[in-house]
């Protein structure tokens, strides 16, 4: 009975665990889904070379995303292509990457984090570049923090919407003011910032390794939990603080992948 006690006590840490992330894939689920549908209509408008401009800023940033994070876990690039267009495949540049296989890091820590560096490396330039050329967007308007807490409580949850709807607005309404059209900085902030944006999301091939890789991640974290009872809390108290202050940045390249699906519509229509 001791044994089932600890293994039940380790799933339900897991599943704790896993909740602590939940703010984040959150964010990478939104920024997927919007991204991915301005892609598609900017494709569909103007074809493959006609988005090859604008790849040319995003897709070095998403390989090199991938890249850092594979040295940073132990793996061997193999090859590594910042931009190189194929039209016959469709691709855009790649990265090859092995690794040791006997080694759960790089395989089920590894493989997971490089899948969906692009998330957070082009997150990081797009707040970056926020903040060089138009950082009266950021300045005391960032996005509300969405929290496991809130989603357990309806009434936080309802003040988290009107807080994003009325922040997202205000947002808006400083990216769409007509003065920016005056600016040179805007120009080549939005030129930059589509760039980017619309090559945030990991492509299939990269999807490819994070599932596969999922499972193993699951039970590295569920045998972390069945060694150490407390990781939970431990993780609240000393990693949560810090995972959070992804959340912004996140949030920037999700509302800039809103503003891709304004542009993307409209352009449909013209």
């Amino acid at each position: 009975m001791i044994i089932l006690y600890y293994i039940l006590n380790a799933l339900s840490n897991t599943f704790k665990t896993t909740l602590l992330f939940l703010p984040i894939i959150v964010s990478c689920i939104v920024i997927e889904m919007l991204s991915g549908f301005a892609n598609r209509r900017f494709g569909r408008r103007f074809g493959w070379c006609g988005v090859l401009p604008l790849a040319i800023i995003g897709t070095p940033i998403h390989e090199l995303s991938h890249a850092i994070i594979a040295i940073l876990t132990g793996h061997r690039i193999q090859e590594l292509a910042l931009f190189r267009p194929n039209f016959l495949t469709g691709e855009l540049g790649h990265i090859k990457h092995s690794w040791n296989e006997r080694n759960p890091i790089q395989k089920y820590i590894g493989n997971p984090l490089i899948a969906i560096a692009p998330f957070f490396g082009g997150s990081l330039v797009l707040f970056l570049l926020t903040k060089l050329l138009m950082p009266q967007l950021i300045q005391g308007n960032t996005l509300p923090i969405l929290s496991t807490d809130i989603l357990k409580d309806y009434s936080q949850f309802k003040t988290y919407l009107n807080t994003l709807l009325i922040r997202t607005a205000f947002m808006l309404k400083i990216f769409f003011n007509w003065r920016n059209l005056l600016s040179i900085r805007f120009y080549i902030y939005v030129i930059f910032a589509f760039g980017v944006s619309l090559h945030l999301t990991p492509s299939r091939q990269d999807f490819v390794h994070f599932w596969s890789s999922l499972f193993g991640l699951f039970f590295i974290i569920f045998l972390l939990n069945l060694i150490f009872p407390n990781l939970v809390l431990f993780l609240e108290l000393h990693f949560l603080p810090y995972l959070l202050k992804l959340h912004p940045l996140l949030s920037l390249a999700a509302f800039f992948s809103f503003i891709s699906v304004l542009f993307a519509v409209v352009l449909f229509f013209i």
